[in-house]
């Protein structure tokens, strides 16, 4: 955990923008939000009132009254690239956690790049610092499987999905020949960002299946529109090498070709039963040691909420040090993969990626 205090201010009022505001209340030794621009103070006014956040009118105001180490944008993408927030923030001269997508159209992407060149500017990219996620990519890239070439991908939408199966297949701007097929099935409706309906409701969502060949990398994309918030679709993961994979929590592989070793990793919590520490999350162990440790112990927080003060941490790690976890050409790489593969399951035929500028 981060030596000081990390002082930051949150542009937007939105479901998103409350993850900052709810780490901080959790941890505050470690968080504190120092500001607040929103049209719609009321959504987070609960929050903000346990912590005292004052609302400013603009950034600039925010960033001369409190001096914070960064801001985290948290501002729905324009569509209308005149209208982009980001022409005028990237000029106030301060570090900028940028809220995903990066864009919603390939020359939507070219421009923010563009926008954001040269600046201190990172992605909120938080799903390769989940929990179980975080697990896969480190048995992937541990060894024990050997060269990994291929993942079933059916635990998150697009370009989050893409992210971690870039760094599953240790990928960086290589181009990809993308089959995609677009289906709609019936389903009850679960769980949604708005909360769970009181009546069943029967509703339709799509289903996208592509197949991304990165020259002999494979990746099997399958995800329904709801699926991360649905209580009857789970999420599935599967990582193949010469010598084992990944099957969701089963690591299977051979130390030699007659020896095959695996286990099952299992999630540990502080507070069951006869447990007298606060209920926590503690990490995820196997084959006798810690796959993921929890850095946030005794909070109350969920996977995607320890994921959001992951990065959050190491946005701070990127103001003091400059190392970069989620830089804007990684995430318009992972936002232009996902618009291929719509643009080949809505015209039906396959398609081949092109390099782009921000590979350079």
């Amino acid at each position: 955990m981060a030596a000081k205090k990390i002082r930051y201010g949150v542009l937007g009022g939105g479901f998103r923008a409350a993850f900052y505001l709810r780490i901080a209340l959790e941890a505050p030794d470690l968080f504190e939000v120092c500001g607040q621009v929103t049209h719609y103070p009321e959504k987070t006014a609960k929050y903000r009132g346990l912590l005292g956040v004052r609302l400013y009118d603009s950034a600039a105001a925010l960033v001369q009254a409190e001096a914070p180490d960064f801001l985290v944008v948290s501002i729905r993408r324009p569509r209308e690239p005149e209208n982009d927030p980001m022409i005028d923030l990237v000029k106030l001269d301060i570090p900028l956690l940028m809220e995903t997508p990066a864009a919603f159209t390939v020359e939507g992407l070219d421009r923010i790049y563009e926008i954001c060149r040269g600046k201190k500017v990172q992605v909120a990219e938080q799903l390769h610092a989940q929990a179980e996620i975080a697990a896969v990519i480190a048995v992937a890239n541990s060894g024990i499987l050997g060269s990994v070439t291929q993942v079933d991908a059916a635990f998150h939408h697009t370009y989050h999905c893409l992210n971690v199966v870039r760094k599953i297949l240790n990928l960086t701007f290589e181009n990809a020949e993308i089959r995609a097929k677009r289906y709609c099935f019936p389903v009850v409706q679960g769980y949604t960002r708005g909360g769970i309906a009181e009546t069943e409701q029967l509703v339709t969502e799509t289903r996208d299946f592509a197949l991304l060949d990165f020259n002999g990398k494979l990746v099997n994309y399958n995800y329904e529109n709801n699926q991360i918030r649905a209580f009857v679709r789970s999420p599935h993961i599967c990582v193949r090498g010469e010598r084992g994979e990944i099957h969701d929590r089963t690591v299977r592989w051979l130390a030699g070709h007659k020896d095959l070793r695996m286990y099952t990793w299992e999630r540990l919590y502080g507070g069951a039963q006869s447990n007298m520490e606060p209920l926590h999350f503690r990490g995820l162990m196997g084959e006798g040691r810690w796959l993921y440790l929890n850095l946030y112990p005794y909070t109350r927080l969920s996977d995607e909420e320890i994921a959001v003060a992951t990065i959050t941490e190491k946005m701070a790690a990127y103001v003091e040090e400059g190392k970069s976890f989620c830089s804007m050409a990684e995430a318009c790489q992972d936002q232009y993969l996902s618009l291929m593969i719509e643009k080949s399951a809505v015209e039906g035929k396959p398609l081949v990626t092109e390099t782009r500028i921000w590979a350079e």
